[in-house]
């Protein structure tokens, strides 16, 4: 069995209740040292590299990759986030009065580019 730290790109978890969420936003923020490790992984997923200023940003004061996923959804999905052990923030963030949900889980936010999705708006 895998644990949660070692899982490949091939041990991804299901998102396909994911489909009803709108307003999809990814965004990372990576310390620069570990943006070579980040870039590498997006490319071999998507074909292409990830531009700064477009959902991705190097910053130093972080201790490696931190990933965002914001979205909207008339759906209610949390038992299909409680299922696969994602905690899901709701409500207004002053930074980010556009999306109700947010949620910070690597694994979620690797199965979403898996599955397509790509930095910046969706």
């Amino acid at each position: 069995m895998t644990s949660k730290n070692t899982k490949t790109e091939s041990d991804l978890m299901n998102i396909d209740f994911f489909k009803d969420a709108t307003d999809v936003v990814l965004e990372v923020e990576v310390n620069p040292d570990a943006a070579g490790r980040f870039e590498s992984r997006y490319r071999a997923l998507t074909g292409s590299n990830p531009n700064l200023g477009e959902g991705y940003q190097h910053q130093p004061n972080k201790w490696g990759l931190e990933v965002r996923v914001y979205f909207n959804s008339e759906v209610d999905m949390s038992d299909e986030f409680t299922s696969i052990d994602v905690y899901v923030e709701q409500g207004d963030r002053p930074y980010r009065k556009r999306w109700v949900y947010r949620l910070n889980d690597r694994e979620f936010f690797w199965s979403l580019v898996e599955a397509g999705y790509r930095l910046g708006e969706n």
